[in-house]
Order: structure tokens, then sequence, then C-alpha cells
């Protein structure tokens, strides 16, 4: 079916309905543009009176500057001192310089005076009423034949001058903006016209025009109206203050300004005389075959702008309109689709929003729990030193508590490492076996504290892995199969060959994950029960360094669990299995004698004084003798004193770091360049540790101190140089 563009029916439509209501439409657009014409000359005489009155201001403005200026001038050219020292002025002076300004201004009058008497005068006898402090001149007559008077003040001086009200008639014979037969004057605050007119018409009277009144009250409203003539004007009004109250008048007579607009009417009556009856039929014909898909349209829309995002939009009539329904129609499902995704974004911002509330306040309890038996142990070992028993325990639980918040930091901070990309493995050829075991034992203690008995059952001789990470891996499965164990439970790892790879397997008799949280177990910062009764510690992040581990591994983590309170088992997945021989054998070996290092001098730098004493201690009970230093600039002092056989120096130090410090030891051209070094710092991360080694330590440690560690690393490098 053939249908007309919608471009060509509306313009048919336009075309025929113009022409019916060109009657309607002429007397409106007559109407139209004889407003716009007076509205177009009210603005225009409004500006002309603004620009009379701007430049009234600014010639009174030059003329009280040049006053000022006058004043100015007479202290240098007429001041003097007499006999006493006291300051005057020299009267023929004074009279010789009036006589100037009196030619050089055009002025009737001018009085000089002082505060207290008259110093000259010259002109016409009587007093000058001089403008107050808000004005710049006062009139003082009417009907063009009065005087304006200003004054200028300058320390003791005044100076009132008397002028003539035709210096200000250019100002108002100007034709600008007021088209053949307008006009421009200004009026004294009595309504009383002051300036010459361009017609022969009496000015000693009141100027009879209505809208004087109101501009002399401070109105700026231009208007139509008659004027003194009795001539219809439309007429632009401006106060000005500056001569004390008077208004400036500009006018354009009625007719002038809309000349333009009467040829336009007879035009418009003609052609609506003629086409007017027409194009009434027809329009009424177009209109609605126009309107009415339109109108569902709008009733559409209408429904789509309160939110009935799956109102139907019509897409009939002319293709216009139809393209337009379709589009409409588009826009509605893209926006429906666009308020699900924001209400599944803010409900994915709140439970986000939730989940770091919940991880902060964790965090705070995790490590405020802690750190409350730290403090608390240590303020009761200040009182007391006698009961060896309790000064035992009370170490052995400060050092327990410090531990755990070791742990949990480098937990922080593993999770920094891994998402940021900087955690680097070393594979190699790893004893499941021997990781296995080691694991077992770290957290045997705290099974055994819980009654918890360990299983192992292993049938693979090696897996390819960093041996560090896999020994992390394995201690935080197991530590979490123990935690959530029930006193005498039992947790089981096995570990057996499976997908051309290694299956380790973490099961336990525990108290099991809720179905809904299953899905969530190896997320950040999630916990099962993250409220202030759960019953179990920890930040909720070990199992997702698991996975994230497992991942750079290439292998695979999955959670299984029946339900709450029956038991959970955890199943790693390695891709590569060892090729039979731990090419790195297992770094944790059982607990021996520490070295001895007798005759060994360490120097120990660290600008905080409690690491100091620290490492002395550690260091003189292993028989060392030590020296101590507090910063670089200090160390490089003792080194010109003493010979250590080792230095130990902190990084991070004020004014001199620690890099700088072992780099200008190597650039010494004495045998203290080769002292052995070790960098003990809390700046801990793999690209810290390359750093320290390139700068010149042999060896990078990690704050806090491990003391057996420290005390072996000592005795390597001793040992080694000696």
């Amino acid at each position: 079916m053939f249908r007309l563009s919608f471009r060509y029916l509306l313009g048919f439509a336009l075309i025929v309905v113009n022409v019916g209501l060109a009657a309607v439409i002429g007397t409106f657009a007559y109407r139209a543009a004889q407003d716009a014409i007076v509205d177009q000359a009210l603005e225009s005489v409004s500006l002309v009176a603004e620009s009379r009155a701007r430049e009234l201001t600014d010639v009174l403005t030059r003329r009280q500057r040049r006053l000022e200026s006058f004043l100015g001038s007479l202290e240098s050219l007429c001041g003097e001192r007499n006999a006493r020292g006291d300051f005057g002025f020299e009267e023929q002076c004074l009279r010789s310089a009036v006589g100037g300004l009196h030619r050089s201004e055009l002025a009737l009058t001018t009085n000089l005076s002082t505060r207290e008497r008259l110093l000259v005068h010259q002109g016409r006898a009587g007093p000058i009423q001089a403008p107050s402090p808000a004005q710049l001149a006062r009139i003082d007559g009417v009907a063009g034949t009065g005087h304006y008077a200003m004054r200028a003040t300058r320390a003791n001086l005044d100076v009132d001058v008397l002028l003539d009200l035709e210096d200000l008639n250019a100002i108002f014979l100007d034709r600008a903006g007021l088209e053949g037969n307008g006009e421009a004057f200004l009026t004294s605050a009595a309504g009383y016209r002051l300036t010459a007119a361009p017609f022969a018409t009496p000015t000693a009277f009141p100027v009879q025009m209505t809208p004087i009144a109101a501009c002399l009250s401070g109105s700026t409203e231009a208007t139509v109206t008659t004027d003194y003539r009795g001539i219809k004007v439309i007429s632009g009004l401006r106060p000005s203050a500056v001569i004390g109250g008077g208004c400036i008048v500009a006018n354009v007579q009625y007719d002038d300004a809309t000349k333009p607009v009467e040829r336009l009417g007879r035009l418009l009556a003609y052609a609506s005389a003629l086409i007017g009856l027409a194009g009434g039929l027809v329009s009424m014909i177009i209109a609605g075959a126009l309107t009415s898909p339109i109108k569902r349209l709008a009733i559409a829309a209408r429904a789509l702008g309160g939110g009935d995002f799956d109102a139907p939009v019509p897409v009939g009539g002319p293709s216009e309109v139809r393209q337009l329904g379709v589009t409409l129609s588009h826009m509605a499902a893209s926006i429906r689709e666009l308020v699900r995704q924001e209400r599944r974004a803010r409900q994915d911002a709140e439970t986000a929003s939730r989940m770091k509330d919940d991880f902060l306040a964790t965090l705070s309890h995790e490590l405020r729990t802690p750190l409350n038996a730290i403090l608390g142990w240590a303020s009761i070992l200040t009182r007391t030193d006698r009961n060896r028993a309790r000064v035992m325990h009370a170490v052995g639980v400060i050092e327990r508590n410090a531990r755990v918040q070791s742990q949990m930091i480098e937990e922080l901070l593993d999770v920094s490492r891994i998402a940021a990309g900087r955690v680097r493995l070393s594979l190699s050829s790893v004893s499941v076996r021997a990781s296995i075991d080691a694991a077992c034992e770290s957290v045997r203690p705290a099974a055994d504290a819980r009654s918890v008995s360990l299983e192992k059952h292993v049938e693979v001789d090696t897996v390819r892995a960093d041996p560090r990470r896999l020994q992390q891996i394995l201690w935080n499965l197991l530590s979490n199969a123990v935690r959530f164990t029930p006193p005498g439970g039992t947790v089981t790892v096995s570990a057996r060959a499976a997908r051309d790879g290694v299956e380790i397997v973490v099961a336990d008799t525990g108290s099991g994950i809720a179905p809904e949280f299953l899905p969530h177990v190896f997320d950040r910062f999630r916990q099962g029960d993250s409220s202030t009764t759960r019953a179990h510690g920890g930040l909720g992040l070990g199992l997702a360094i698991v996975r994230d581990l497992l991942g750079l591994h290439k292998g695979t983590v999955r959670a299984e669990s029946a339900g709450e309170g029956k038991g959970t088992t955890f199943t790693v997945w390695l891709p590569e299995r060892g090729n039979g021989a731990v090419d790195h054998p297992d770094a944790a070996l059982d607990p021996q004698e520490p070295p001895r290092l007798a005759g060994a001098t360490v120097l120990v730098v660290d600008d905080d004084t409690d690491a100091r004493d620290v490492m002395r201690t550690i260091l003189e009970d292993a028989g060392a003798n030590v020296v101590t230093s507090g910063s670089a600039a200090e160390t490089r002092e003792l080194l010109r004193e003493t010979r250590p056989d080792l230095l130990i120096a902190d990084i991070g130090m004020p004014e001199e770091d620690g890099y700088s410090l072992i780099q200008s030891i190597r650039g010494l051209d004495t045998d203290v360049s080769h002292l052995p070094a070790i960098a003990l710092t809390a700046h801990t991360r793999p690209e810290d540790v390359e750093l320290a080694l390139r700068a010149g330590f042999q060896i990078h440690m990690a704050k806090p101190i491990d003391s057996v560690r420290l005390v072996a690393s000592v005795a390597s490098l001793f040992e080694t140089a000696h």
C-alpha cells in the first residue's frame, strides 16, 4: 500500500492551513509585528536616554576631575609659609589661578575658599548652591536660562563653580537613534526643560508628560505617551541623580516608528480575504490525518515518561511517524534495560559497601584482639619479674599473638601483591609428602589444643610448584579446617595422581558451609558469619589467597559441603607432576642449637632505638660484640674508628636511607668496602629484595625479626668472610 511521505504530507498541510488561516494569522502577524516594532522602539529610546545620561555623567566627571586637578596644583603654585612657619596661600597667585580657571572652563562665577573663609571670588556676586556629596552638579534655574553648579574639595580647600547650561546642549542636540522627528532633553527636579529643543516650543513651564513624574521618582521604564505638544510618542526615561534629581527624556514619534508595519497590514488583509474560506475547509481534513498518529505517540511517550517502560508504542501513520514510533519503541527497550542494569549495579554497590564495612569491622576486631593480649601481658611484665612461670607464660602469649598479627598483615600484603600482579613463582620439583608433613606440623599445636586429629594419605611423590607458595596453600587450607572443626573431629589431607597432575584433598568433619554461601567461599573479604557473635576469627582472606595462588600455578580449587554441620572438602589440582627428584629440598629443618657468634663484631644501624636494642640483645646473647648507630652519617664515623666483621642496616631512615649508605660504603677505597651486609627492613616486596641486593647487601631479611634466622644469617656471613 502506497503511503505518502510524512515530509510531503506535512508540507501540503502547512500550505493549505497557512492559506486558509491567512486572515487570522495576518491579523496576529500584524499585531505581533506592531508590538515588536513598538518593543524595539521602546528599547531603542531607553538606550538613547541611557547613552545621553552616560554622556552627561562623562562630561560632568571630566569637569570634576579638572577642578580637582586645579585644587591639587594650588598648593605647589601658591602655597607659602610665614615667619612663624604657618602655611598659607599668596593672595595674588590665587586670584591669577582662579582667573585662569574661569577662562578655561567658561565659568560664570568661581569661589575659592577654605573651611573658615572665602579666599577668592570672581564672576557674578552671590552664593553658589553647591551640589550635595552624592551629586556631580546642581541645577539652578529653569527654562533653559539657568545654570549648574559644581564643587571640588581637596584637603582644606573648596572651589565652587557656576556654569552655563549652554555647555550641555550639545549632548541633547545629538540626533543619533531618534528617527526624523525625535528629540532628547534634560529636565530639572521640578520637571522644567533645561536644555534647548529642536522645535519652536515654549520651555518656561513644567514639561507636560505623564511619565516625567515617575522618572523624577526613579523609574526607568520606557512607555508610549503624549509629549508636551500632544503628539503620541515612544518615550525613554533615565533619572539623572548626578544633577540633583532631574530626568533625561528621549522621544520618538509613534507614527515614525510604526511606518514599516502599515504596508504589511494592508497586504495581509487582502490575502486573508481571498483565501481564508478555502483554507479553513482543507485544513480541518488534513489536521485529522496528521494529528491522530502523533497523538497516539504522545500518549505512549507520556506513559514512558511516567515510568511505564512496558507500555506499547504505536508504529502506524506516515513513514516518518512510523520511523519515530519504531525509534521510540527501541528507546523504551534501551531505557528499560538501563534501568535494570542500574538497579543491579546499585545492588552490587550496596553489597560491596556492606562487605567493605564488614571487613573493616572484622579487621579492627582481629587486629585489636591479639594486640590486647600483647599490651596486657607487656603491662603485667613491667610490674613483676619474680614469678618465672608467669613471665614465661606472658612471653609465650605475646609471641603467639604477635605471630597472629604478622600472619594477618602477610595475608593483606599477599592479596595486594596478587591483585597487582607482583607475585612471581619459582617453580621446581617439590616433595608432596614433605610439604604436607611440614604444613601438618605447623598446624598441629592448634589441632592439639582443640583435640582435633590430623590424618595423612599420600600416594604421589612430587609435583611441580613453588615450594613456599605450595606450603602457604596447604597451611591455609589446614588451618581453616582445624579452626572450623569442633573438638574430637578429624582433618584428613590426602594426595594422589589425577588428570595428568596432582590432586590434594583437605577434608574435615567441621561446621560445613551453607549452600547459599558456597559459591562465595573463595571471594575476598567474604565470611559466612561476619556478626559480632561469630564463633571463628580471621579476615576471610585465606581461601581467596589459595584460589589466586593456584591460579598462578594454572591449577584449580573447589569446595564441597553437604550443608551446615556436615563438614567441608577442599580439592586442589595442580597440572604438573614432578620429575621424581626434589630439586630443592624443603627448607623446614628440625630445630637445632643456634650457632654461636663468639669473636664476631656486628655494627647495627637503625634509626629506631627499640629496634637497635632488640638486635643488640639477640646478637649479644649469641656471643657477638655489638656496636649500634642511629643514622648513615654516624655509621660512616664509626667505620673510621672500628672495623666490624658485619653490618646490619635498616633501609627506611630519615635524611639518608640504607641503600645510599651501603652504596657509599661499597665506593670506599679501603677494606671496609667489602664489609658483609644484611638489609633488615619492613620493605618486603620482591622488587624491594632485588633493589637491596643490587645496592650491595648480601642478604635481605624482613621485619619483624626472627631471632633464630637472624643469628643463622649472621653466622653464615661471618664464616664465609673468615
